[in-house]
């Protein structure tokens, strides 16, 4: 009997502890459940327009977003650490190019490498190359490596957001500036190699852009101004792949996220627990810049269930 009782406490001990491995300390906040909250207040959703969801490193150590500034539409990554039981405050990353352009950082899966989009000149820079390109960097125990340029097959100019897979597919936005044609690429990992870029068939006539892929690819978010769209506004949309490997037609995430306005930027945590997402349904006459809402990810299952 003994044994039986030592046997279920340390099963119930494994159980309370696991759930706390490798947790994130989201500042603070209080989960959110049904319902879509605004993401901490004054720190990360500030007076300054966010232009993309918090990314943290899978071992909650790091968070990067990016904050753009009004009216010049200029664009910076923020970065803050996890040390000794708080958080840093707001800095620049070691990586950044100030003189740049730089938005739309994202972690891959096992955290290992950084992507973001940057119009930063290389050495050999070619003038006929317009917009931004993507960039990839990697993570070091006590900081950051140097940023290359990735692979010329998927990066020629006018490429943004990005999101990988554990497989190291490769989806992300190839738009111009001002243009209203922007469409979510896949380029393929082979044999360590990038293929081609193709266009998903889930890209509509007009504006796609910001694909979140689950790192199985079980399912990818994306915003999209359609006619399925609330009022006509940009909303986020979410595909499932079916057992033959295809997407299913773009679901529109519904009211307990999109609205009247505008929803963008949308990212799960890498625990799996919270879709974050940016939105101006918060906006006055004075402030119309974007902000940083968090729910509950099981979102995402029961709209796969059809509820």
């Amino acid at each position: 009997m003994n044994a039986i009782v030592l046997l279920s406490a340390l099963v119930i001990f494994y159980i309370e502890t696991s759930g706390q491995r490798g947790s994130i300390d989201y500042f603070g906040q209080r989960p959110p459940a049904d319902s879509a909250e605004l993401f901490a207040k004054g720190l990360i959703s500030t007076n300054i327009s966010e232009h993309s969801s918090p990314v943290f490193s899978p071992d909650g150590k790091t968070v990067l977003w990016t904050i753009m500034k009004m009216p010049s539409y200029r664009t910076m990554i923020l970065e803050m650490n996890y040390e000794n039981g708080k958080w840093s405050s707001p800095h620049t990353p070691a990586f950044s190019d100030t003189s740049a352009n730089e938005v739309y950082p994202s972690f891959s899966p096992d955290g290992s490498q950084l992507y973001f989009s940057s119009n930063r000149k290389t050495e050999k820079t070619d003038t006929s190359i317009k917009g931004n390109r993507l960039w990839r960097v990697e993570t070091k125990v006590n900081g950051w490596g140097i940023p290359v340029l990735l692979d010329s097959v998927i990066s020629k100019g006018g490429e943004y957001a990005s999101s990988i897979s554990q497989s190291g597919n490769l989806y992300f936005t190839f738009g111009r500036f001002r243009s209203a044609d922007w469409n979510i690429l896949l380029s393929e990992k082979r044999n360590s190699l990038y293929s081609s870029p193709t266009r998903l068939a889930l890209n509509g006539a007009g504006y796609e852009d910001g694909p979140f892929v689950a790192p199985d690819e079980r399912y990818i978010i994306f915003e999209s101004q359609r006619p399925e769209s609330m009022n006509g506004s940009i909303d986020l949309f979410i595909c499932f792949k079916n057992k033959e490997g295809q997407w299913s037609e773009p679901k529109n995430m519904g009211a307990k996220i999109n609205s009247s306005f505008s929803e963008r930027f949308a990212r799960v945590s890498p625990d799996g627990q919270f879709l974050f997402f940016g939105s101006n349904r918060s906006q006055t006459e004075i402030a119309k810049d974007f902000d940083i809402f968090w729910i509950d990810a099981k979102i995402i299952e029961e709209l796969r269930n059809g509820n």
